[in-house]
């Protein structure tokens, strides 16, 4: 895998990145900021997972239960 991983998500882009065997991804929207945990911000970032796949469903169920707006 290259260093960052990038798919579009309904309006969203995800880059996962792999570090040390760890991948995390971050949640980003084109020409908009992203509302979560009560916070609005340029991105949202989830905690570290094992595996691509992983850090892949973290972030669209983040998207798709409206945790990341």
């Amino acid at each position: 895998m290259s260093a960052d991983t990038k798919i579009a998500f309904h309006e969203y882009t995800i880059t996962v990145t792999e570090v040390a065997g760890r991948f995390t991804a971050r949640v980003t929207r084109e020409g908009g900021l992203i509302e979560h945990d009560g916070h609005v911000s340029e991105g949202w970032s989830a905690a570290s997972c094992a595996s691509l796949d992983r850090a892949l469903l973290v972030a669209k169920t983040a998207i798709d239960t409206d945790k990341i707006r």
